[in-house]
Formats: structure tokens, sequence, C-alpha cells
């Protein structure tokens, strides 16, 4: 049965709600469709893997000559085109294509998944929980079926392949493994407009078997083989799904597609999991675990800033990787975690400075304890793979969760080093999710106040954790100065003013009950001479230096904002009870061995740090 495009009647006594999502990621760190595409895509195939499969993901430009000619796909688009072209539709008068000429497409298909499964007949989500892939894909927006234990989600993520069409239409060809059932529908996503008549903003391509008004898809088995030829397919009877984008955007191209795959999933494909190839013009780019270092070489703009990226990433999936991993001692499971001397064994110590100093690879498992809100605790951990340069360039370390580059990430450069942090599927990679934005490039702290425990500090823990690493094996081989812990806190009375290099430290006006320590970008404050109580307050106020005057009558919000990223603290044996703007106040519970550290200051500006204890 051929298929025909059906956009209902718009209800009278509904609220019009236009379409929301490109909103989202318009708001993203995105940087052009093509990356949207790619990463939306591929992460939801990874989800759809069958059992025991590698994932190979297909993408094709047809353009030019290669592309069918519109008399050869007319019978896809004619119904539509009244609607396309209605004045409200959304759509950029400019942007509507002509029907002559060629229909330019991008072919996104996937091989070895299970296809968009679930009941194709069904308006409503499923009461009882169960995956309708179908559903989710082409009757929802915003929502999604999968657990905390996918990658990503259908919600909003398909959004980025109607972006990518100047009609913005799709259209999907799946074969399930479930049942083998071989289906074809499309979908318009346009605003509420007028057409002969005011008409819902959603339509959909396929049949229509009764007049409830529900579109379902078409199975004829010669209809399908004719769109999957004219459509340029690959697809004939293997499990999967293929996304065909007519009228391309001119923005994505090949080259564009090919560095985002790389930058995004260099990880997943150098482990195994994924093969991804990218044709054009009948010419394959095949991205594996084997050609993905040559590839990078060949098309990237930045190939020396991704290659120790890519070749850390070659040592740290390869067979035996686990003989030669350091284990960490886990932050206390009952509290927030903090990074502190304590989690790194002796024996760990020295092999790991040794390793440093020979510019070897290191790779460091960090355990922790997720605790869900109303949930039992569980069990779960992080990987750290490092390795120090002669570089003195300030890079971030690349954050990696479940096979996908989160790309956004604010932790501190560091210059000198390279490095990945890794958190494979579990409890921390369902936290992780919890905190990210619809395009799933940074993680948001805020976001998992409601679910988690500490979430927020717990958070800022994996961000610091390369930062926090390094600075803890430093922190032994520096040797006391006595002078200079004289200019930082003088007699009273003597007045002055004590510099340490970048940071500038306060004249106490009291005894030492604090030690100040600093490097390129924070500074740590720790028990002094003097003994404080507990329950004691400091009050710590930080700014930049300047020539003359007091630096913290002159400090401003867009200097830095201790609250705010990249600024970021860690705290042991004490309490933060206020961090705002560029004052903290701690509350000491263990005065032994209370520590807290500041990081994210301008490495190339002085910092001008005041520290007092504070009145019960």
């Amino acid at each position: 049965m051929a298929g025909e495009w059906h956009f209902q009647p718009l209800p009278k006594n509904q609220t019009i709600r236009e379409p929301i999502a490109e909103a989202f990621f318009a708001s993203d760190i995105v940087s052009a469709p093509g990356l949207a595409l790619v990463r939306e895509g591929i992460q939801n195939s990874l989800d759809s893997v069958a059992d025991g499969k590698k994932t190979l993901v297909r993408i094709s430009l047809v353009e030019g000559e290669n592309a069918p000619a519109y008399q050869q796909v007319a019978s896809y688009f004619d119904d539509a085109w009244a609607h396309y072209e209605a004045e409200d539709s959304g759509l950029r008068r400019d942007e509507v294509p002509e029907r002559e000429g060629t229909c330019p497409l991008l072919v996104f298909e996937d091989f070895g998944t299970n296809g968009l499964c679930g009941d194709p007949g069904t308006p409503f989500p499923p009461k009882v929980k169960s995956e309708n892939n179908f559903f989710h894909f082409f009757r929802a927006e915003g929502r999604t079926d999968k657990d905390d234990s996918k990658r990503g989600s259908w919600g909003l993520g398909k959004d980025t392949f109607f972006r990518a069409s100047r009609i913005n239409t799709v259209f999907g060809f799946t074969i399930r493994e479930d049942d083998r059932r071989r289906m074809l529908m499309g979908k318009s996503v346009l605003k509420s407009h007028y057409a002969g008549d005011d008409c819902c903003q959603d339509g959909y391509f396929g049949v229509l078997p009764n007049q409830d008004g529900l579109v379902v898809p078409i199975e004829d088995h010669e209809a399908l083989e004719q769109f999957a030829k004219l459509f340029r397919l690959e697809r004939r009877d293997d499990f999967g799904l293929s996304i065909v984008v007519p009228w391309l955007v001119q923005e994505i191209t090949e080259q564009e597609i090919i560095q985002a795959v790389f930058q995004n999933y260099f990880y997943t494909i150098l482990s195994g999991e994924l093969d991804v190839m990218v044709e054009m013009a009948g010419i394959e780019t095949w991205l594996d675990k084997n050609s993905l270092p040559q590839e990078a070489r060949r098309v990237s703009d930045d190939a020396a800033g991704w290659l120790p990226l890519i070749e850390m990433a070659q040592w740290a999936t390869q067979e035996g990787i686990e003989r030669e991993r350091f284990l960490l001692n886990k932050p206390d499971s009952g509290r927030g975690w903090a990074w502190s001397r304590e989690l790194l064994p002796d024996d760990v110590v020295v092999a790991l400075k040794e390793k440093l100093q020979k510019q070897e690879h290191i790779a460091i498992r960090v355990p922790v304890t997720v605790r869900k809100k109303g949930e039992p605790a569980q069990e779960s951990h992080f990987d750290v793979y490092m390795q120090a340069n002669d570089s003195k360039e300030p890079v971030r370390p690349t954050f990696i969760r479940e096979g996908i580059v989160i790309s956004a990430v604010s932790a501190p450069p560091m210059p000198g080093y390279s490095a990945l942090v890794v958190v494979a599927a579990g409890p921390l990679s369902a936290f992780l999710r919890q905190s990210e934005n619809p395009s799933h490039t940074l993680w948001q702290g805020h976001q998992l106040k409601k679910g988690y425990v500490s979430g927020v500090g717990d958070l800022r823990f994996i961000v610091q954790s390369v930062r926090q690493i390094i600075s803890l094996l430093s922190e032994e081989d520096k040797e006391e100065d006595k002078q200079l812990l004289a200019d930082l806190f003088p007699i009273p009375g003597q007045g002055g003013k004590g510099r340490v290099r970048p940071l500038v430290p306060p004249i106490p006006t009291q005894p030492a009950f604090f030690t100040f320590r600093s490097d390129e970008t924070g500074f740590s404050i720790t028990q002094g001479r003097a003994r404080l109580q507990a329950d004691a307050l400091l009050e710590i106020h930080a700014a930049y230096d300047t020539r003359t005057g007091n630096p913290l009558s002159k400090w401003r919000p867009e200097d830095f904002q201790l609250d705010q990223p990249p600024m970021a603290w860690q705290s042991e044996g004490c309490e933060v009870i206020e961090a705002v703007g560029n004052r903290i106040v701690i509350r000491i519970a263990e005065p032994d061995r209370f520590r807290l550290a500041v990081d994210g200051f301008d490495r190339n500006r002085q910092v001008f740090v005041d520290t007092r204890k504070l009145e019960e």
C-alpha cells in the first residue's frame, strides 16, 4: 500500500504549542548541525545494539549528480508541498526548495542494532514500563523510556535530524530484530499553519487505515524496496534503522562529519565497539580501530591536539590494561567525596611519580560510592589516564561517559599533561547522565541536587580529579620554606606583605591558625601552628592583585565568582557553609586535618587572599 502525507486539522479547543526542541539545542554548545547529528545519532545507535554485536554506522552524503531527481521522488513529497509553502509553516521561504532539479540527501544507517522496536499502532506511551522506540522516535518529543543504563535518548536527539533538513522532514525505515517486521514512516515538524485549513504542526507519511486519524507505517514489501533503491539505502535484510534526511542543509559537509565522529567517538571506536563508514561520491572513508589515527591526521585541523588523546586511548583500550592500573582508596562512603592524601596508597605514590618522571602512560582507578536519594548506596568507579609531556600549553582533560566525549566540561587546564577521564556504564554513569544538558556536552551540578546526596560536590570531585591527583603527588615534593612562612605569617605588629607567585597571601592580624600554599591556578589552606577549635569559622576573601589600593575593594564579578565555573573547591575536615562572589566561609570539623583547596584562577594574574578567623 502506497503512503501519503497526513496533517491533522488543528483542534479548536486546544492550546497551540509550537516545537521547542530546537531552542534547547540552540542554547547548547553545539558548533554545527553536522556535529549534533553525529553525536545524537551514533549514541542512540549504540543504545540499540543487539547483544554481542558490534555497531556499524553508515553516513552517506548524496549530492549533485548522485542525488535522485525530484521527478523520481515526487510521490514522497507532492501532497506535503502546500504545507511546506504555507506562510506560517515556520520554514524560511528562501530555504524551501523548488520542485525541480535534484534532492540532496543524508542517509544515516546503523547495522547490528535492534531497530525501532515497539507497537507502531499506539498513540500513547505504554502504561506498563516497556521499551517502545518506534513511539518515541515518531510520536513523542522531549521524553524517552530509556533507563539510566542508556547513553542518550530519542527524546530530543532526533531533533538534530529534522534540523538538518531544509523542509524539517525525516523518513525512518527499520527492520526490527524482535519480530522481523519491515516498516517505513515519515514525519515533518512544522509550526501549526494554514494550508486550506488550520493544521497541526506535525505531518506523517504513512497509511491511514481508519478514521481515528492515527497514521501507521508502510509495510508493503514492494514499496519498501522501491524506497530503499530511490534513496540510496544499503539496508536489505539487516536489522537496524535507516534515517533519510531530504534536502540536506549546505552547512553539513563530509569533513565536518568525519571530524565529529572521531572527536566524539574515538574512544568507542578504539575499544572495538563501533565502526563508522562515511561515504560521498562513491568514496568510502572507514573509521575503525586500525584506521582512526591515520584519518585523524588527514582531516583534522587540530591533529596535533587530538593525536596524543587518540594514542592514549589506544593504550587504554588494549588487552591487559587491567594489570597496569593503579587502584586508589575509596573516599568515605558516608559523606561527600573529597580528595586527600589518604586516597593514594604509599606504594602507588612512589610508582606514579616514577612513571610521571619518565613520561609514561598512567592508568588510575578511582572507586566511589554513589548515593541516590531513597535508594541503597551503590559502588562504582571511574578511570583516569594521563601522561606527562613537555608542552607548556594548558590543556583541559577530556571526559568520556560510556564512549561519548562530554566536550564542554569546565575542568582546570593542565600544562605539561594530557589526560582522559573515562566513566563506563553503571551507577556513576547514570549519575553523570542526570547532570547533562540536552546535547550531552557538559555536566551541571544543580541538576543533581534533587536526585543525589552530595551530588554537586561529588561531581566536582570528578571534574577536579586530574588536577587533584597531580597536586597530591606534587605536594610531597614541596619543601616547607620557613622564611617564606615568616613572610606569610609575620609576628603581629611587624606589618609587611608576603608574596607567593602567582598568589598574594594575607597579612594575618592574629596567630597563624592556618598554613597557606599556592600553585599556578589555586591555593589551599590547612591547619597552622596555632590550633583551631572544632566549629571555628574561617572567612576567606580573594581578588586579583592590584598595583595600588586594596585588591579586595577592586574585585568585580566578571573577574571570577567562587561559586561558578571554572572556579571550584574541595574541602576535607571542614564544611563550606557559604560561597558567594569572592568570599568563602568554612566551619572547621576536624582541626588536625582540615583542608580547603580553591582552584580555577587565571594563571597569568596574581591573586590576593585574605583569611581570618571569625568570632562565633
